[in-house]
């Protein structure tokens, strides 16, 4: 979730779930290579189908395997960002190719893809944005996932799906919508996951920011009151009208909350990452990766996100240290809007061993 509030003017917001059209087995399966791209380091780009529109992906296998190996679905944070984890205003985060590597070192394959609104697909079948919401990403990561099990490299019964930022509402959603099939994940990894529904999680960063400001002395405290108050009758409109108000106390806002993103965000706040937590089948193995200087999943996020995980399932929670949101190290104090940029901050270290110690937990 690479900052909520810049995010959310784009045309897309971003997502992947709540699907009222994904019955049935999908066409996404009949992936074809890509200029049957493929390298020494196992890399092969390739497209799928997802619908009307046909989504580029990026397909990485461990080197030399002897025969099918695990599978793991990589679903991007929010935003306009790409099957590598970036997007036009931070092109070298790398979130997703960074877990896609760890993940090939512990000897899994994986699939992350640009789905509308990003990298390559661009808008599609979707000009000027009509029908770009939660059922639409919904319905890619279904047929991702689907793709990735119909990889010949890949064994079907042996898939995951890793889900980063608002990728893991998705992974959550998508493991609930597969429960009890015999095509269901055997794991979860939740990285920087939300644990609130998803308006709290915008209101709670957007009341942050006001309050910063005002620590700041740019704003007045009985506007800062004025503004958060608002935003609380912002988000009592959309979840009862599924539409933005006619007014905004603070204008800046404004371009957050359009019809396009509003359409999204009422659908994407339906699904409680608490409730869907509770739904997974008993005893899935779920790793949940928190960044101790992650600024934007707090850790009130991850503390219900384990609550819903409490019982029966084969839950871990682990803390990065000084890892941010997306995963990379920071050097003091974390400050999204200098680091994000600075293409030399390492992945954390931390990340690919604590990846392998779940997956050889997982698969045996």
């Amino acid at each position: 979730m690479p900052s909520t509030a810049t995010r959310l003017g784009a045309v897309v917001f971003t997502a992947v779930l709540a699907c009222s059209s994904c019955g049935g087995q999908s066409a996404a399966h009949r992936a074809v290579d890509a200029a049957a791209h493929a390298t020494e380091t196992g890399t092969r780009d390739l497209m799928f189908r997802s619908g009307p529109d046909t989504l580029p992906a990026t397909l990485l296998s461990p080197a030399g395997a002897g025969g099918p190996v695990p599978g793991a679905l990589i679903i991007s944070g929010s935003g306009p960002t790409d099957r590598d984890g970036n997007d036009p205003q931070y092109r070298h985060l790398d979130t997703n190719r960074n877990f896609a590597e760890a993940l090939e070192g512990a000897g899994v394959a994986s699939l992350r893809y640009d789905k509308i609104g990003s990298g390559a697909a661009g808008l599609g079948s979707h000009t000027g944005g009509k029908g770009i919401d939660f059922d639409l990403y919904a319905q890619e990561a279904l047929d991702a996932y689907r793709t990735l099990a119909h990889r010949r490299e890949v064994d079907p019964r042996r898939l995951i799906v890793v889900g980063h930022s608002e990728g893991a509402l998705f992974a959550l959603w998508l493991a609930d919508r597969l429960r009890g099939t015999p095509e269901a994940p055997r794991g979860l990894i939740l990285a920087a996951s939300p644990g609130h529904r998803y308006l709290d999680v915008l209101s709670r960063q957007l009341t942050e920011q006001y309050r910063a400001a005002q620590s700041a002395g740019r704003l007045p405290a009985a506007t800062a009151a004025a503004y958060i108050r608002d935003l609380r009758t912002v988000v009592g409109t959309i979840r009862t009208t599924g539409k933005p108000p006619a007014h905004f106390a603070d204008p800046a806002v404004a371009s957050l909350f359009t019809p396009v993103n509003v359409a999204f965000l009422a659908q994407a706040d339906r699904q409680d990452p608490f409730v869907l937590a509770r739904r997974l089948a008993p005893g899935l193995p779920v790793l949940v990766l928190r960044g101790t200087k992650d600024v934007q999943v707090d850790a009130s996020e991850v503390r219900r996100l384990m609550n819903g995980l409490a019982g029966d399932h084969r839950a871990e929670r682990a803390e990065i240290p000084d890892a941010d949101h997306v995963f990379k190290v920071v050097t003091g104090t974390p400050n999204p809007a200098t680091d994000y940029p600075d293409p030399n901050r390492p992945f954390a270290p931390q990340v690919a061993p604590r990846l392998t110690t779940f997956l050889r937990g997982t698969f045996g």
